[in-house]
């Protein structure tokens, strides 16, 4: 992953030109126009990486770093000087702890990425994928689906939808990752008493923050859902995933220019960084629109169930993963245990 990054900046212009340098290196960015909002910002977000203009927040560094220490969330983030001043020779005698780095205004793009990469690479020891978890499974996945993707999960009634999407979620939060759920499966209390039952216990990462979970009410916004539910996921874009669980119901009284608005504003979101997966019954739409969702999508898992003798069997089809790290086109066949999980069963086993 490449990084999250907060910038405290109120210069529209150098903040601009900041932003746009770290966004088309694939850097997650925020930008907050004061301190107060930074340090508010900070806990939610729990950047790897704080550049802070000093010009525009006019406090000494020492008091800076004083402030940032103050915020368990941030307590251990380096943050960087952005100056057109340079630091007071007298400031080295405080015992105040200095910035990682300093970079002298003006400067250009590169400069600022050579002082940020090696920052950033000593803290970020997490995947760079969606994990489920499970190794096994990954690897059927292509090693996992990238970063920065709008993956489709779509399937019938029962093929395992969910289930697959609360394996997501745990792999998720075992990588340290800050997730969000919009559902219309669940409740936060059924959601939790699901997973638990598959030992997927994820009532801490509730209580700490690090997954917000949202039912999505939409009956009565009509042909207004989308619309609706985008600002709402919009409005969750300082979490690494969104998981949206599903999308059938909001869907039910929209035209499908209105479908792949959607699905586009989804893509502007994965663009700064963003990871979304969206849940869909493959039955709620036209196959002509299926087959433009499908493309719009940077990677695609196909569930359905087969009749193999006297046995119904789940089946994963990986169609499509863009960036894959491995080969993908698996087809896997798994079952559902409690106290276990997702489990794949070996093709001759299914077959036997």
């Amino acid at each position: 992953m490449a990084g999250r990054i907060l910038l405290v900046d109120s210069d529209p212009n150098w903040a601009s030109f900041t932003l746009g340098c770290l966004r088309r290196e694939g850097y997650r960015t925020m930008l907050v126009n004061g301190l107060a909002e930074g340090l508010e910002k900070a806990s939610k977000m729990e950047p790897d990486l704080i550049l802070v203009d000093a010009d525009t927040v006019m406090l000494p560094w020492e008091e800076l770093a004083s402030e940032f220490r103050k915020e368990p969330a941030i307590a251990e983030v380096p943050f960087v000087l952005l100056t057109s001043q340079g630091l007071d020779q007298a400031s080295h005698k405080s015992d105040a702890e200095p910035p990682a780095d300093v970079l002298f205004k003006p400067f250009e793009a590169e400069e600022l990425l050579a002082k940020i990469r090696p920052l950033l690479q000593n803290r970020n020891g997490r995947r760079s994928v969606i994990s489920t978890g499970n190794a096994e499974m990954d690897g059927k996945m292509g090693g996992g689906i990238p970063l920065g993707s709008l993956t489709l999960v779509e399937g019938s009634s029962g093929a395992g939808k969910s289930v697959l999407v609360q394996q997501l979620i745990w792999g998720s939060l075992h990588d340290s990752y800050r997730l969000a759920l919009f559902t219309s499966e669940n409740t936060v209390r059924s959601l939790v008493s699901q997973m638990q039952s598959l030992s997927l216990n994820i009532l801490d990462y509730l209580l700490l923050g690090k997954l917000g979970v949202y039912p999505i009410e939409v009956s009565g916004l009509g042909s207004r859902a989308l619309d609706v539910l985008l600002q709402a996921i919009s409005s969750q874009s300082w979490r690494d995933m969104i998981f949206i669980d599903s999308l059938t119901s909001a869907m039910a009284h929209c035209a499908p220019e209105q479908v792949l608005g959607f699905l586009e504003g989804c893509k502007r979101l994965c663009a700064n960084g963003v990871t979304i997966v969206v849940v869909l019954h493959s039955h709620s739409v036209t196959k002509e629109l299926l087959i433009r969702i499908r493309s719009l999508c940077d990677a695609h898992l196909q569930l359905r169930t087969e009749e193999m003798g006297q046995k119904l069997i789940r089946m994963m089809e990986v169609t499509k993963i863009r960036g894959a790290d491995k080969t993908t086109g698996n087809i896997i066949s798994f079952d559902v245990e409690p106290g276990w999980g997702m489990r794949i069963i070996p093709i001759n086993k299914v077959k036997g």
